[in-house]
């Protein structure tokens, strides 16, 4: 199973607790215009906390809580009349049987209109300057006259009227048509919507800013600023502060460096958020137990009652990290007693790779959710290919280390285990046995003997260089000894052409496995390329494309390269046993109902469509995920209904 990369409600750091305090300081200030900023690096949990708090809020009926993402909103051109537009929307989605919401809020969404018309080709200065509509303006109106006549004949006289009356509207500024003006009167008319929905506050959660361009930023905090600060109003903003300060530099150029004790977009960005939160980084003991944690949940599963269990312990304990009590190990083996023996390792290679995993990634939750699940992928594709035996998590878990966070070292060590006879790498057993940290001479510790005991000839200066870092002496000291295990089927894993000298390289077939990972005209152009391949090409060909699928992680759709695995199974039928395989150890709750669709064209062998048929049938049994149960239902009743 692989750890979900995005928003969780499961609560694995006490974030609760932040979005906790956030809902009772809304709370506290309901009457007031309230902006709160959640901040935190890129895969803090930024998101997470807003769903908390999104989940806190819901069971409140004073309270409308609206979310917006304004990366999804990206390619807009005019982000500050999005997030207004879908601000109003919303709110009178949620609250469209109360009084005279509707109503008010087309009038609002009018003078959204406004807005984006005057915001095009200069038309605003255009009506500032001569009190006239400007040229946009005149050609929107006939625009909007042109559609009403080619529909007269299917249009009602009221809808025509309407139509005349809406194109009509842009042939005049609106009253007070300066911009001035036009925020008041649109202030005042929110105010006066808060007022017949029949709320206590309106809370607008922004999500993944920090992800946008500069411009849909600042405009997306100015759209706020603006337009929507008013009594009762409150926004709660993720966002990593460094990235917005940044956009404002990037959006105000010419600004002075400072103002005072603070840079100029440190202040713009104070002067907007009110009450700032600031997410920490995860220490050594917090990464410690959110490895074991994510690495328990991908064995037992999320609603297991010994997860959840731990999960409860785990966070009684981070709420003092500083005591270093942390998770024990009859508390990771209790979770299920069928499975002590992999509870048992899951709880040592937590203890063992978190130190330098908190180190490596700064403490950041995303990145070591990533480093995890490349390690199951790794896993999975290894056991897919049949080799599945010859891999150890511990020393795959430790040669990722290296290969994540000192790359020329991993290059180095996985190129010698490539050449060796027995994949096992001499230079590790001289680093692993050096005894103590590098002298201030530059000679490093006791040198390494032989079963005489006399000294072997060591390559010293090589040996030197590595063990100068303190990195990787420590990753040294990590279990297991990796210099009598054949580290080929690790390096062979990777899938990495730069790492596999001296074996078999992929040649010319990276071109062609482009193609299978990109649209699906594409991967059908190569269908005939495919059809003529070695099956040792297909082979190299299906086992990368395997590897793009399991790490694209979301499968709500089909992901870049499934076309093109199809197209390999279909005319190397020994790949589609594997292929159905592929499916079935995916989380059924992620899967979308494109799965079962397509699969006549692929299929041909007997024991891959029967084993097809068992996944049907068992995603017909299943509760998680009710359209991929219905589609499954339908896809089994497929044929008999034909057969009739």
């Amino acid at each position: 199973m692989l750890i979900p990369d995005h928003e969780t409600a499961v609560d694995f750091f006490n974030y609760e607790a932040i979005a906790g305090t956030v809902i009772e300081l809304l709370k506290d200030n309901r009457e007031r215009a309230l902006t709160v900023g959640v901040h935190g690096d890129w895969g803090a949990g930024k998101s997470s906390v807003l769903k908390m708090v999104e989940t806190g809020l819901a069971g409140d009926e004073n309270v409308a809580c609206l979310w917006f993402n304004g990366w999804a909103f990206q390619g807009f051109d005019d982000a500050k009349t999005v997030l207004i537009e879908a601000t109003i929307t919303e709110l009178c989605r949620q609250r469209s049987a109360v009084g005279k919401v509707k109503e008010l809020g087309a009038r609002l969404i009018k003078r959204v209109d406004w807005l984006k018309l005057a915001r095009r080709g200069g038309g605003l200065a255009f009506n500032l300057i001569t009190g006239l509509p400007s040229p946009d303006q005149i050609g929107e109106s006939l625009r909007g006259l042109q559609s009403l006549s080619e529909r007269a004949g299917t249009l009602s006289a009221d809808e025509i009227q309407a139509g005349i009356d809406e194109a009509a509207s842009f042939l005049k500024p609106d009253e007070g048509a300066n911009l001035p003006e036009q925020i008041h009167q649109f202030r005042a008319e929110f105010a006066k919507l808060l007022d017949e929905a029949r709320i206590d506050q309106l809370v607008v959660l922004i999500d993944d800013l920090d992800r946008c361009l500069p411009a849909t930023a600042i405009e997306t905090l100015e759209a706020i600023r603006l337009f929507l600060f008013v009594p009762r109003t409150a926004f709660v903003i993720g966002a990593d502060e460094a990235m917005i300060e940044y956009a404002v530099r990037q959006h105000f150029p010419d600004l002075p460096l400072a103002a005072g004790p603070m840079h100029y977009a440190r202040n713009y960005l104070e002067k907007l958020v009110q009450v700032p939160f600031r997410i920490p980084a995860l220490g050594a003991q917090e990464t410690r137990a959110y490895v074991t944690l994510l690495l328990v949940e991908s064995l037992v599963g999320e609603g297991h009652g010994g997860f959840r269990t731990l999960l409860e312990t785990a966070r009684t304990s981070l709420n003092r990290p500083w005591l270093g009590a942390g998770l024990r190990r009859d508390d990771v083996r209790a979770v299920d007693e069928a499975r002590r023996g992999e509870l048992n390792d899951t709880f040592t290679l937590a203890q063992q790779i978190g130190p330098i995993l908190a180190e490596g990634t700064k403490g950041n939750p995303r990145q070591i959710k990533r480093f995890l699940n490349a390690l199951l992928v790794r896993q999975a594709i290894a056991r897919a290919r049949g080799f599945g035996d010859s891999i150890h998590q511990a020393v795959l878990a430790k040669l990722m280390l290296a290969e994540r966070f000192q790359p020329d070292f991993y290059d180095h060590i996985a190129a010698r285990a490539m050449v060796a006879d027995d994949g096992k790498v001499e230079e590790l057993a001289e680093l692993e046995n050096t005894d103590g940290t590098r002298k201030g001479n530059g000679t490093a510790g006791r040198a390494v003997k032989d079963e005489k005991g006399e000294a072997k000839a060591a390559s010293a200066p090589e040996r030197a260089k590595w063990l100068e870092r303190e990195w990787l002496q420590r990753w040294l000291k990590i279990d297991p000894k990796l210099s009598d295990t054949d580290l080929r089927p690790y390096v062979f894993v990777a899938r990495d052409k730069r790492l596999l000298a001296g074996a078999a390289e992929l040649g010319g077939l990276e071109g062609l496995i482009e193609k299978l990972s990109g649209p699906e005209m594409g991967v059908r152009m190569a269908e005939s390329e495919v059809s003529t391949l070695p099956e040792s090409d297909a082979e190299q060909v299906f086992a990368a494309l395997q590897a793009k699928v399991l790490a694209h992680g979301s499968f709500n759709a089909a992901p870049p390269g499934f076309a093109g695995l199809s197209i390999v199974a279909k005319h190397h039928t020994r790949f589609q046993t594997d292929l159905v395989g592929l499916l079935a150890g995916i989380d059924t709750k992620s899967l979308g109902m494109w799965v079962v669709k397509g699969w006549n064209e692929i299929l041909t062998e007997q024991s891959a469509k029967d084993e097809l048929g068992n996944l049907l049938k068992q995603w017909t049994n299943q509760e998680g995920n009710q359209p991929l149960k219905r589609a499954a239902i339908a896809a089994l009743q497929g044929p008999r209904r034909r057969a009739t």
